[in-house]
Formats: structure tokens, sequence, C-alpha cells
């Protein structure tokens, strides 16, 4: 990747995964780790600021790692707008800064920079620990920490559509 694209990638993944839980934000110190991108290959238009990565694209920085089928990023005038990453399924991890791991994955996950809002669609899923959240559409906004999900039912009985979300109690009863 062009140095103009490298930085802004790190600050973006850095931060891509921040707060995904509730209960804890990603390790601190990932941001300042180095980034690795693997794949079978990539293509950067420079006049469009665009990069495709495709073919199991692996990126790993510090104890973040995402593997995917094909990473798009869009970052006209060297400024990343979003992050597309594609596959069956994305899959990613990364230690919190509580020493959990937390584990996700989903069809598309898709990274809006400038809105700060991270959308996981087609049976994603989110855990951490025990608990595990799981719905066709979350969306999340690292600005705001507020977490939405939920999706349409093609079909009367059809479960699809529906939000489950499980959580362990964190105190245990005296």
């Amino acid at each position: 990747m062009s140095n103009q694209l490298i930085k802004p990638v790190k600050i973006l993944l850095g931060t891509l995964f921040l707060g995904l839980s509730t209960q804890a934000t990603a390790l601190s110190s990932d941001v300042e780790k180095p980034l690795s991108i693997e794949a079978n290959s990539v293509v950067f238009n420079k006049n469009k600021g665009t990069a495709v990565y495709a073919g199991r694209v692996e990126i790993v920085q510090g104890t973040l790692r995402i593997i995917a089928d094909r990473i798009e990023i869009n970052a006209p005038k060297n400024e990343i707008q979003t992050m597309k990453a594609t596959g069956n399924p994305v899959q990613f991890k990364q230690t919190m800064d509580t020493g959990k791991q937390a584990v996700g994955q989903a069809k598309l996950m898709m990274y809006h920079v400038t809105q700060k809002r991270l959308q996981l669609s087609g049976n994603a899923s989110l855990k951490q620990d025990k608990d595990a959240f799981t719905s066709n559409l979350i969306e999340y906004s690292t600005a705001t920490g507020e977490l939405k999900a939920g999706g349409n039912h093609s079909k009367q009985g059809d479960k699809s559509g529906r939000v489950k979300a499980i959580f362990y109690p964190t105190n245990k009863a005296r």
C-alpha cells in the first residue's frame, strides 16, 4: 500500500473495533503495533484513492486479526472514507483491555470512517467471553457507543430478522 494510505489504515484498524462491547474496549496498545496485510493480490488506484485486496486477505495489528475474501478501501485525497470487507464470512477477533477476547463475523463488514459507524450484515455475530449477540444486521457507532440491531422478516415465522442476545451475570448471587 502506498505510504499515504498506510498511516490512515493503521489508525482506522486501531479504532475499528474499539468499544464493540459495552463491557470493554480493544487493547489500547494495538494501535501502536505494526500493521500487516497479506492477500493473493492487491490493486491500487492512486487517482481514485482506492485499494482492493483479494484472496484470503489477512490483516493483523497487535491482537486484532481480520480474515476476509476481499477488502476494499476507499480513500479519495488520501482520507479513508470507507473500508468494506466481504467473505463467507468475514471473521475478526481482538483482545480487550480486560483480557477477554472479542470475536465476530458477518458476510459483510463496512466501516464508515467519517460517521464512525461499523456495520455488520448477513448472519452477523459478536461474542465476548460467554456473552453473545447475533442478528442479520448490527450497527455500532464508535463515536457514541450506540449499538443497533435487527432486520426485516422475509416471511411470517422466519426468525432471520430477529435479534438474539445472551448475557451471563458478572455478579454471583449471595
